[in-house]
């Protein structure tokens, strides 16, 4: 194996995703959790009305909660479009609105009236930033908000009070696994008043080597903030990340091949495989890519791709399957990774 890959061609790619949420809730309003279904009728309608008229949202898509089914449900969920906590509320006044292009999403009575989202690929939050400012301006010509000079936002947490604003860095980060340091980032970074979770928010599994790193702080701080301390942190475990990655191909190549060829040699023969355990596989994948060790250019972007198209709603709509069991999916599943894999073309990996 190579000695280690130049940091300044490779190991670009370990922040994945960022995104900025804002909790907004209307003046005058309960609520969700303490509304009856009529004042949840009367906001979702005035939500939904000015939703539909702000920039990015003009022409997005309307999900109802109480009119989809438990299938379409799981897409948006899936597609991160949607939380855990709207699905389980359901009902028939509460829905998510999602943008033509995808990239933005505003969830209405879950926590709070309106949870906006925005989405950008890389560590691009200030991208994110200026766009989803530009929808919170056109929403507050159709919608007051409730807010007050001392606390800012008013938020149905009050851990979201002030700016009402989670920024967030999506991060592959499974050389710092394998190091066995991550415990010591997230308790570093948990000092400094931001915490990493796992790739699904509170509560949900890293097994994917996937995190959130995120502020906690929404009050008596600003949005450039918020965004300037996430952006500044998230480079600096990104290069913590490269540089366990190096000194893994320096210490230990044996390993670390062995690591990649396992994992292959998994996803190109399994039979069975369930959604963890694939993702774990794709995740060591993931990372031979975005060394350099795959001599196919798109092979990272491939990678990326098969994440997402072998969770179970993504995968049913694949090969037409909707009412697929547990087992036949993840039939299903090993089928469809044997091809794919095989397809990603050969690792730079010693014998």
């Amino acid at each position: 194996m190579e000695k280690g890959p130049a940091k300044n061609r490779r190991n670009r790619n370990i922040v994945m995703m960022s995104r900025i949420r804002l909790a907004r809730n209307l003046s005058g309003e309960k609520f969700p959790n303490s509304a009856n279904e009529r004042e949840l009728e009367r906001i979702y309608n005035r939500c939904i009305k000015a939703l539909l008229k702000a920039g990015k949202f003009k022409g997005g898509e309307v999900f109802n909660m109480g009119d989809l089914s438990d299938f379409n449900r799981e897409m948006l969920l899936e597609n991160r479009r949607v939380s855990k906590e709207l699905l389980s509320e359901g009902g028939a006044f509460r829905g998510v609105v999602v943008s033509k292009d995808l990239s933005a999403a505003a969830m209405i009575n879950e926590e709070d009236h309106l949870r906006i989202q925005v989405f950008a690929k890389g560590n691009n939050l200030s991208g994110a930033w200026r766009s989803i400012n530009l929808i919170d301006d056109a929403l507050e010509k159709d919608l007051e908000y409730a807010f007050c000079q001392e606390f800012g936002y008013q938020t149905a947490c009050p851990t979201n009070a002030g700016t009402g604003m989670r920024a967030s860095l999506m991060m592959h980060l499974p050389a710092l696994v394998m190091a066995g340091t991550m415990e010591k980032v997230v308790r570093g970074v948990n000092q400094l008043g931001m915490v990493v979770r796992g790739a699904n928010g509170e509560g949900s599994d890293s097994y994917s080597s996937i995190f959130q790193l995120s502020n906690q702080q929404t009050l008596g701080i600003s949005e450039s903030e918020i965004i300037g301390r996430i952006t500044k942190y998230g480079k600096k475990i990104s290069e913590f990340e490269t540089n366990a990655r190096i000194k893994l191909s320096q210490d230990n190549p044996l390993a670390l091949a062995d690591k990649f060829s396992r994992a292959r040699a998994i996803l190109e023969n399994c039979k069975l495989i369930s959604t963890a355990e694939a993702m774990t596989n794709l995740s060591a994948l993931r990372m031979a890519a975005d060394m350099g060790f795959f001599n196919l250019p798109d092979a990272l972007k491939k990678i990326d791709s098969l994440m997402l198209d072998i969770q179970p709603s993504h995968l049913q709509i694949r090969f037409g399957f909707f009412d697929a069991a547990p087992s036949e999916r993840d039939s299903l599943r090993a089928s469809y990774l044997n091809s794919e894999v095989r397809n990603l073309g050969e690792m730079k990996i010693p014998a």
